[in-house]
């Protein structure tokens, strides 16, 4: 770590006075500076990961909490049949909120859903998926963070839901000072997506939903979380019948090698694994075309496409996923990160997630996507080519493997089902095996990928103009590359 030490240095110090600012902003009773700052330290936490609580932030994360939320009304006084479902997200079929949503209307309860609002009129299948059920939609604003507080808490007390659903961001400072108020009279869960990094608001529920053991370990191990808090609910890949959009080439007598997910997933391992593979597999196959969904940078994959022309192609990612997936061969996933979501999409249309993991070691961050996973999973480069190469080749093998990996996915009824048991009875059929993991060879990863551009994207944004006065040089930056050398931030 010794070559990081500068950037290590660089972080601590934007951490001490981001967090400098939210204890000084909370005395003053400038909420709204103290919740950008601290939405602002836990973004770069994440994306920096080499810890996953941070004592100061929880902190005052509750003296918030405690100053802004008041509840007015008592646990006996709840609504039995409403559910509050809080998503920071407010995507439309990706993750897992429409899944949940489906489910949780299937089993007759009213839903108060809140998200932000730009994805007010952008959530079709979201509505299609709920459309026979009782929901009430709500879409607060992220642009004044103390207001965000006030809304969602006027929506707990006017509706006064028994249960309520935590679907956060990592960094959502706001929505996890008015889960924490409402401790002892709503029953809360959260749903842990981002079960592998940094979060806010280690203690804003009652009941954690792991969808694979590997973050039920880190929440126990690392966050600090109560076993008896944790419920291990897996989940399946949602797609409806979507027209499928064709691919950028003539397939006819090719065999097709995808993969997908945003590009930094395939990047920062040293030995370049994920493209040895994909150049030795191009090698050995002549009519072998390799396709990769997704965004970033994709130097590598302009490498390979140098290399074979008009064998080697990269498109943004697609509504049609699942049909583009089932025009395909084999999916090749991604490393040294893993896409959990897109091994879940390649199982439900038959193709083989071929997935290595770090040589000698059980890849423990890859767990619990597929219920036999280690059945893809491939410790070494030849081992995984060799297999690719069979399956390549021989087409009754293939289908055979595919159909076992289908076999395996939780079903969307089954999931329904396991969902009841966790409101009615706080777990599932599946059993929780907590052990002790180290995560500290996945962490690095962390840093090395870490920019000095998370800061001007986090710290210098639209809806953060309460601390340009305090980082008036990251919005000067932010601004001049913005225009002039035309740098795109999320």
């Amino acid at each position: 770590m010794e070559e990081h030490e500068g950037k290590i240095k660089k972080i601590g110090k934007m951490m001490d006075k981001l967090k400098g600012i939210v204890s000084d902003s909370i005395g003053k009773k400038n909420y709204r500076k103290a919740l950008d700052a601290m939405t602002a330290a836990s973004f770069i936490l994440e994306e920096y990961n080499q810890y996953y609580v941070d004592e100061a932030l929880e902190s005052d994360l509750e003296r918030i909490s405690k100053e802004l939320v008041k509840p007015g009304f008592s646990a006996d006084e709840t609504d039995k049949n409403t559910i509050l479902f809080y998503d920071s997200f407010g995507f439309d079929v990706r993750a897992l909120a429409l899944i949940y949503m489906h489910a949780l209307s299937n089993l007759g309860y009213k839903i108060i859903y809140i998200t932000k609002i730009e994805s007010k009129d952008a959530q079709p299948e979201l509505h299609n998926a709920v459309k026979d059920g009782d929901v009430i939609w709500n879409y607060v604003s992220y642009d004044n963070r103390h207001t965000e507080v006030l809304d969602i808490a006027s929506l707990f007390e006017k509706y006064k839901p028994a249960r309520a659903f935590l679907y956060s961001t990592p960094d959502d400072a706001a929505a996890m000072a008015v889960f924490k108020a409402y401790e002892g009279i709503v029953e809360r869960y959260k749903i842990n997506l981002t079960d592998h990094a940094f979060w806010l608001g280690h203690d804003a529920f009652d009941y954690n939903l792991e969808f694979r053991n590997y973050g039920a370990c880190v929440s126990v191990t690392y966050r600090g979380i109560p076993e008896e808090k944790e419920i291990l609910m897996p989940f399946y890949p949602y797609h409806r019948p979507t027209e499928f959009r064709g691919l950028p080439f003539d397939a006819e007598g090719k065999k097709i090698i995808f993969s997908g997910g945003s590009i930094y997933k395939t990047l920062g391992d040293p030995a370049n694994r994920f493209y040895v593979i994909v150049d030795r597999l191009l090698e050995g196959h002549d009519d072998t075309v390799f396709l990769y969904a997704g965004t970033g940078d994709d130097s590598e994959i302009v490498k390979l496409q140098k290399k074979y022309p008009e064998r080697v192609y990269r498109i943004d990612e697609r509504k049609d996923l699942f049909e583009l997936m089932e025009h395909c061969t084999i999916y090749l996933n991604t490393f040294p990160m893993v896409g959990g979501l897109m091994m879940q999409f390649a199982a439900d249309a038959r193709k083989v997630p071929l997935t290595l993991i770090k040589e000698g070691s059980s890849n423990d961050v890859n767990k619990e996507n597929l219920l036999h996973q280690e059945t893809v999973e491939y410790k070494d480069i030849d081992s995984l080519i060799e297999e690719a190469n069979r399956l390549l080749t021989d087409d009754e093998y293939r289908e055979l493997r595919g159909a076992a990996l289908k076999n395996d996915l939780i079903s969307p009824l089954k999931f329904e089902q396991e969902l009841k048991k966790a409101l009615t009875e706080h777990k599932t059929s599946y059993s929780l095996n907590i052990q002790k993991i180290d995560t500290t060879e996945f962490r690095k990863q962390y840093i090395i990928r870490f920019g000095d551009k998370v800061f001007r994207q986090v710290i210098a944004s639209g809806n953060k103009k309460t601390l340009m006065g305090d980082f008036p040089g990251l919005f000067a930056l932010k601004a001049y590359n913005k225009i002039v050398k035309k740098e795109k931030l999320n």
